[in-house]
């Protein structure tokens, strides 16, 4: 199985629309290849998934959805100037398509090309038919937050959460950003609301855990900083809650 080498916050998995009827034997031959690799990359198998996707192309090359289907496959394999350019073309053939531009953008993070996802992103959270635009905005804040715009980050991140109040990543990196910005006290509210979302999410106790010590409270901060050794007492995240709890 191949590991996903993209943002793991930002790729929407491609739907499984199945066409009525086939025109031709080959489009039929087709939509089977592209049915078969739906499945592939819903199990993370992009070797696989790849396999069946140029086989669909092949018999169908002006076909979008098997071109940003290619495209997917190739990111999740790290072949990102291939990704990108199914990705375009697929665009090309069907016109804007917000679940398209939400995957290239996560694409253009991969490639650590902001400016170019931040186009994406925004084109992506701005159309009224996207269904996940807090996907979007979370993907725009993130690339705005590592140009250094902190403001227009923490901007995304908020419109991100009046979307969807139980986006998670939404929630973290918008308490990353205040952080970032040495707002340690505002950090604290978007923690507490990860850790509400999520109680055995061990980075995000971490993460209040931290913001609790740094503003001196620190019953709150040992209360956190034992919960995520309970949570993950084996992990990376226990050993440093282990080190600051021992600071207390």
């Amino acid at each position: 199985m191949d590991r996903r080498v993209f943002h793991p916050l930002i790729l929407t998995l491609l739907a499984l629309i199945v066409s009525a009827c086939a025109s031709t034997d080959k489009r039929g031959q087709a939509e089977t290849h592209y049915i078969m690799g739906v499945s592939f990359i819903q199990e993370q198998d992009a070797t696989r998934a790849l396999n069946e996707f140029l086989q669909a192309a092949e018999l169908a090359p002006k076909d979008a959805r098997i071109q940003a289907a290619l495209a997917q496959s190739y990111q999740l394999r790290g072949a990102f100037p291939e990704a990108e350019r199914h990705y375009l073309r697929a665009l090309r053939l069907g016109g804007p398509d917000p679940k398209i531009q939400n995957n290239l953008g996560s694409l253009y993070l991969d490639m650590h090309r902001w400016d170019d996802a931040i186009v994406q992103f925004r084109a992506a959270s701005q159309s009224l038919v996207f269904t996940n635009q807090a996907l979007a905005l979370t993907g725009l804040g993130f690339a705005h937050a590592q140009k250094g715009e902190l403001p227009e980050a923490v901007s995304a991140y908020q419109r991100a959460i009046r979307e969807n109040p139980r986006s998670l990543q939404a929630h973290l990196l918008l308490g990353e950003a205040y952080e970032t910005m040495g707002r340690t006290d505002l950090a604290l509210n978007p923690y507490r609301q990860a850790v509400s979302l999520a109680p055995g999410h061990a980075a995000a106790h971490l993460r209040l855990a931290v913001v609790y010590m740094k503003l001196g409270e620190r019953d709150r901060a040992s209360e956190s900083f034992r919960e995520v050794l309970r949570l993950a007492p084996d992990s990376e995240h226990a050993n440093r809650a282990a080190e600051l709890l021992r600071q207390l």
